[in-house]
């Protein structure tokens, strides 16, 4: 059965953890003729937010991550003749804090890596963004992938705002994972409480979801946004973020060709996989391959919690305490924070929004 939920709009107050959920960016894997070391170069700015990350780095051989340049020179330009840095948080990612965007404001990227300088078209904050009514399901769904699967389905139900101009845009979902840590007590010596993990997920991060205004005349559409198999995650109580970007033609186009790319299934008749070239370009050699793509948009954030009751399977938990088994006996992922989470960005800090009804 589906529930639903009205959506939940944040306060410049709440920002602050918003903005921990969402200003790492994912890097984009460029499916096709990519070869080692063309740059890619992917930045968000969005209104509503006061973190902004660019993320700089070289294509590798064989679908590798890409390397990320942590030395490059980032600004950001603003069509009035204002010039701000970013600064470098390492591994190639940039960041740029407690600035806000003016309406009616262009913005470009610019980013030197040694003597190239790399630059972005102007791009302008969109004037409009609909509002998320979310909700989810829980379905079972044979032979989804190579056997049955018990998985929640997370819905949006989008209203556009009454004006004549076409809105684009663009639906991130994220997961927020509870986890606790193992706790051995040993007789007399009790040690501190380990602090629990907040693990945070893009789920379905290859699903691209949008939508195209100028090609629908509807103000109010539904829409599956992701889709994500029942697993220990559930154990404990987890939160799912949906990130509306109301984003501009020349964006959505870009992630357009991406969604083509990554559906491509191989058909006689499909579009041959290629890089995507973006709204970069190096200014003295235009004719240099730059991938990636800088877009400027505005944002909203809806929320809601799940616990494990709805969990249709049982789920065995991992890391139940057993008195007098030392803690290297306990899997890997009871023990730290970083071994559960496997590379994806963690906190030990309850996010300011984790509260329940």
């Amino acid at each position: 059965m589906k529930k639903i939920f009205n959506t939940f709009i944040f306060s410049p107050q709440n920002l602050v953890w918003l903005i921990l959920a969402f200003s790492c960016i994912d890097r984009l894997d460029f499916i096709g003729d990519t070869i080692e070391g063309q740059i890619i170069i992917y930045g968000l700015l969005a209104e509503g937010e006061t973190t902004h990350t660019v993320n700089v780095g070289l294509s590798r051989n064989f679908g590798f991550v890409q390397n990320g340049i942590p030395n490059a020179n980032v600004n950001l330009l603003v069509k009035n003749g204002g010039t701000i840095s970013y600064r470098s948080v390492g591994n190639g990612d940039y960041e740029l804090q407690n600035f806000t965007l003016i309406e009616g404001q262009s913005y470009s990227l610019e980013v030197i890596v040694g003597e190239k300088v790399y630059r972005s078209s102007f791009q302008e904050i969109p004037n409009w963004v609909g509002i998320d009514s979310l909700s989810y399901d829980v379905a079972y769904e044979p032979f989804r992938t190579t056997a049955d699967e018990d998985v929640l389905k997370i819905f949006s139900k989008t209203q556009l705002p009454p004006n004549d101009e076409p809105v684009y845009l663009r639906w991130i979902v994220e997961e927020t994972q509870y986890w606790e840590l193992v706790w051995i007590r040993a007789p007399g010596i009790p040690p501190p409480l380990p602090p629990p993990c907040f693990i945070f997920d893009i789920i379905e991060p290859t699903k691209i979801n949008l939508f195209d205004g100028s090609a629908s005349t509807t103000q109010n559409f539904e829409q599956l946004l992701a889709t994500r198999k029942f697993d220990d995650s559930f154990l404990f109580p987890m939160f799912i973020s949906v990130k509306q970007l109301s984003i501009n033609r020349e964006s959505y186009e870009y992630w357009e060709k991406i969604k083509i790319v990554i559906g491509n299934q191989g058909s006689l008749f499909d579009i041959p996989p290629a890089p995507i070239i973006g709204n970069i370009k190096n200014v003295n050699e235009p004719n240099e391959t730059v991938l990636g793509f800088f877009e400027v948009a505005k944002s909203q954030v809806s929320r809601f919690y799940l616990t494990s009751e709805i969990s249709p399977v049982f789920i065995e938990p991992p890391c139940t305490f057993v008195l007098g088994r030392p803690l290297f006996e306990y899997p890997s992922e009871c023990q730290t924070c970083a071994n559960r989470a496997l590379g994806r960005r963690f906190v030990t800090v309850r996010p300011d929004w984790w509260v329940y009804d």
